[in-house]
C-alpha cells in the first residue's frame, strides 16, 4: 500500500501543453502560474422550474511565465495571432497537468477550443530587478477535469 496516495496533491509542480491546429507544443510547457480553471453554468429559475441556460458562461484561463530571449514556437504562434488579431480567432486546445514527485501526471484539465483574448507584460521598472512576466489570457466555454488514479 502506498501511503502517499492519501495526501493532497501539491499545486506547484505542473506543465501546460498548448495545441495549435491539433499539434502539441512540447517546448513551451513550463509556466509560473495557471489561474482560471473553473466550470460554471447558467441555471434559470422560472415559475418554480429549474432549468439550464442555453448559453455556456465564458471563463478566462490565465497563464503566466517569465519572458526569455529565445524565440519559441509559442512566441511565434502568438506573434502570428497578433498579426491576425482584428480578423481571426485562432482556437487552441490546452492541457494542464499537475505532476507528482516523479513528474507523472496525477490530475489533468483539458480546455478545448480556447482562444487568446489578451497578452500583457508586467510593469517595466528601472528601479526593480524582477523578472519580466508575460500573461496570456485564453477565453473558453468548457473544461474537462480528468483525475488520474494512482496505483495502490
Amino acid at each position: 500500500m502506498n501511503i502517499h496516495n492519501d495526501y493532497p496533491i501539491v499545486g506547484y509542480r505542473f506543465l501546460v501543453v498548448i495545441f495549435s491546429a491539433g499539434i502539441p507544443n512540447p517546448i513551451d510547457i513550463w509556466f509560473q502560474e495557471v489561474d482560471g480553471l473553473k466550470i460554471s453554468r447558467e441555471i434559470k429559475r422560472e415559475n418554480g422550474m429549474t432549468t439550464l441556460g442555453k448559453e455556456l458562461p465564458k471563463q478566462t484561463l490565465t497563464l503566466k511565465r517569465g519572458v526569455v530571449s529565445r524565440v519559441s514556437p509559442l512566441v511565434i504562434s502568438q506573434i502570428l495571432e497578433n498579426e491576425l488579431w482584428d480578423t481571426r480567432l485562432l482556437r487552441k486546445d490546452i492541457l494542464v497537468s499537475v505532476l507528482n514527485e516523479n513528474y507523472i501526471p496525477v490530475s489533468n484539465w483539458i480546455i478545448p477550443n480556447a482562444f487568446l483574448s489578451g497578452w500583457d507584460w508586467n510593469g517595466i521598472n528601472a528601479k526593480s530587478n524582477e523578472v519580466l512576466i508575460e500573461s496570456m489570457q485564453f477565453d473558453y466555454c468548457s473544461l474537462k477535469y480528468i483525475p488520474i488514479p494512482q496505483s495502490l
